[in-house]
This record gives C-alpha cells, sequence and structure tokens, in this order.
C-alpha cells in the first residue's frame, strides 16, 4: 500500500549466500554493475536480475518518506537494468549502451586479467599467513602470533556495543553479559577469526589496526613490475575500487592507538621499531612477543601504502609520506571529510584504548552494570567508521580450507 505504482513488481532472486553482494553490501548503482563488469569480462551475452537481498537499505525503504523508499526500489530495478543493456548485445553485435571502456592505447583485458592474478596471489599468502580458521579445539589452528597478539584487543567493548539477536561467535548461546568477569565475557584466549565475520572486522578496527584490510597486498602487488600498477588501477574498475578501499583503511589505521589498547605503552621511536620488527618471524606458529608482531605489521603497512600511492598516482613519494597520503592525494575531498570525523572521535579511542588496557591487566575484574553502559557508550564514542567492502580477507574468515 506504501508504494502503488509498485504493485505490479516482482523482485526474485533473494539469497542466503555469505558474499557481501548477496547481503546488501555496496551502492545500489553499484552491485548490478559489478555483475555486469564480470558478465562482459566472460563472454555473457546477456544478464539476468543481480542476486542481493535489501538487507543493507531496508530500514530506508520500510520506515523513511514513502518518495525515499520508492526511489530506492527504483534505483535497484534501473541499475539492473542499466547494467543490462551494458552487457547485452543487439542483432548487429553491438551494446544497446556502450560499457565505458579503457582509454586509447591501453591493453584492457590484460589489465584486468592481471589484476585477477594479484588477488589470487593475495589468497595464497593470506592462507600462508593464517592457515584454515581457528578452532577452540585445534590449539595449532591460525596463526599463533596474530591470536597472542589480538587476545589484548578490544574484545570486550565490541562485545558490548554489537550486542544483536546473535551472539558474537557462530553456534555460540547468547545469555546475560551483565555481572561477568573479563575473562568470562572475552575468554581466556581469544582466537581473532573463531568469529563472526563482523565481530573480526570490529575487533580489528578498533585495535587501531584494521590489518586484515591490508594484509598480503604488499604481497600481491610485489608479483607483478611497479611500474604496470598504475596502468593496471587505469583499466581495472575492480582494480580502483580495491585501491580506494585500501587507501581508506590506511588513512583509518592508527598505531598509537594500537600500541595503547594492545602493548599498554607508548608507541616506539623509529629505531627501536625497526629493531623490533626485524625480529619477527612470518611464519604463522612462529614464535614472536607482541611487540615484535605489531612493529612488524606496522612498517608492513607502510610498504603497503607506498605501494598504493605508486599505484593511484604513479608518482614518487611525497616528502613527509604517512599512512594517510594515499588517500590525502589520491582523494582530497574523501581524506577531508574522514580527517573531520576521526579529529572528532579522537577522545573515544583514547578512552577505550586506556579501558582495554586495564582490563587486559585485570582479567577478574567484574563487569556491573554501571561498566558495561561506560564500555558501550566507550565503543559508540570511539565511532570507528565501519571498514569498506570489497575486501578479499574478510571474506576468507567464512570459509573452511
Amino acid at each position: 500500500n506504501k508504494c502503488p505504482e509498485l504493485k505490479n513488481l516482482t523482485i526474485d532472486g533473494f539469497s542466503g549466500g555469505g558474499a557481501a553482494l548477496q547481503r546488501g553490501g555496496g551502492r545500489v548503482t553499484e552491485v548490478a554493475h559489478n555483475h555486469g563488469r564480470a558478465a562482459r569480462f566472460y563472454g555473457a551475452k546477456t544478464l539476468g536480475p543481480s542476486l542481493l537481498t535489501i538487507q543493507g537499505h531496508q530500514m530506508q525503504i520500510l520506515f523513511s518518506p514513502s518518495s525515499i523508499a520508492l526511489q530506492t526500489l527504483q534505483s535497484l530495478v534501473a541499475q539492473n537494468l542499466y547494467a543490462r543493456a551494458q552487457t547485452e548485445l543487439k542483432s548487429n553485435g553491438e551494446h544497446y549502451v556502450q560499457p565505458r571502456r579503457a582509454p586509447d592505447g591501453y591493453d584492457e583485458r590484460k589489465n584486468i586479467e592481471k589484476f585477477h592474478k594479484i588477488c589470487q596471489v593475495m589468497r595464497d599468502t593470506y592462507l600462508n599467513y593464517m592457515g584454515d580458521l581457528d578452532s577452540d579445539q585445534d590449539q595449532n589452528s591460525g596463526n599463533h602470533n596474530f591470536n597472542q597478539l589480538f587476545t589484548n584487543a578490544p574484545w570486550v567493548s565490541v562485545i558490548l556495543g554489537n550486542l544483536s539477536s546473535r551472539p558474537s561467535k557462530r553456534g555460540a548461546q547468547q545469555s546475560s553479559l551483565q555481572n561477568l568477569t573479563v575473562r568470562e565475557l572475552r575468554g581466556e584466549n581469544p582466537k581473532l577469526l573463531n568469529n563472526r565475520a563482523i565481530t573480526v572486522e570490529r575487533v580489528t578496527a578498533h585495535s587501531g589496526t584494521h590489518f586484515l584490510n591490508y594484509l598480503t597486498i604488499y604481497e600481491g602487488f610485489k608479483s607483478i613490475n611497479e611500474d604496470e600498477l598504475h596502468e593496471m588501477y587505469i583499466c581495472s574498475k575492480s582494480c580502483r575500487d580495491f585501491i580506494r578501499n585500501t587507501a581508506l583503511s590506511l588513512h583509518m589505521t592508527d598505531f598509537e592507538i594500537a600500541w595503547l589498547t594492545m602493548i599498554g605503552e607508548m608507541h616506539p621511536n623509529k629505531t627501536e621499531l625497526i629493531s623490533l620488527a626485524s625480529k619477527f618471524n612470518p611464519n604463522k606458529n612462529g614464535k614472536n612477543t607482541n611487540k615484535e608482531t605489531l612493529a612488524w605489521l606496522e612498517l608492513y603497512a607502510y610498504d603497503v601504502a607506498k605501494l598504493v600511492y605508486k599505484c593511484i598516482l604513479n608518482k614518487n613519494l611525497p616528502d613527509h609520506f604517512d599512512l594517510q597520503s594515499p588517500l590525502k592525494f589520491g582523494f582530497s575531498n574523501l581524506a577531508q571529510q574522514l580527517t573531520i570525523r576521526e579529529e572528532s572521535d579522537e577522545f573515544g579511542r583514547y578512552a577505550q584504548a586506556d579501558m582495554t588496557n586495564f582490563m587486559n591487566n585485570n582479567l577478574d575484574f567484574v563487569l556491573g552494570p554501571h561498566e558495561c553502559l561506560t564500555l558501550q557508550a566507550c565503543y559508540a564514542a570511539a565511532d570507528v567508521v565501519n571498514a569498506p567492502e570489497g575486501r578479499l580477507n574478510i571474506e576468507l574468515t567464512r570459509r573452511l580450507f
């Protein structure tokens, strides 16, 4: 009754799959076109309706004014039709609507294939780093070093701040969270990947590292010549989205917060940081200290940032290069908006770091109603931006190998 104009519209193709694009992820204008590009790349002659739920848009459809609800549904339909028009061929072999092509002189298909190969390198490297999904029954599952470090991540505030009808770990039972000790709430030694994807993403984001959003990118992009990165960026829309999202993640990364949160100390100087990182053993069962692991992650993030900057701009690094430089120089308006948000939330992040460090050193501390409300407020005040969709690694946390 709300939208009589759509009374004859039938929406089919709903899917309960775990892939982001089947769960409402991405903007309305992107989803169908991602599918369209894939269809054209593999020579499909037409494109059916995109498989997606309205999960990501249901609030504005159900509770917004009818005009906005109508426009949202119209956008879903219109973008499906537009993507199909760019994919389907007329009898003369031409597209009804010409899809965007790479500039003259660039081999589009070659560069798209190059990006696909890089993605496979990243997947393989990820499995070498992380191994199988973490399991409480298998003490050797997952990466020992990351599990050890992220035991000190803000588990308690994430669990309390992300309450829903579902527990943070698949198969677990939701119970009352008040008057529990820190140890009872987070577990003795919580394993990073043995949780729902949203819990994993929130824990790594609130730790300050965002590391699953850029881990393995260095190995993937170093598998080709650096001089080829920018051309690949120009030719592949998937590469451009991937790199923009990586630049966003790097901009949000804050290792000062990470050191305060998980080590309980101020950020080390450059000499000490390099010394610690040089001792790191990247083997997933290697024995490293938390300081060595975090120092290695920080220098790794800088190595990724340099490649991302080269990929976007094809220029030498500027003076005073930092993790924010790729977004600042590549997407300056977006960087300005994100900086304003980060600065306004700075107190919340430092408060959360201080409280997390206290709980890490007091596992038998009882969390009463006052403490739970304080931690929830702290989590909300930190207001860490959601990590961008489209990453390889967060999807891999859903799969058993």
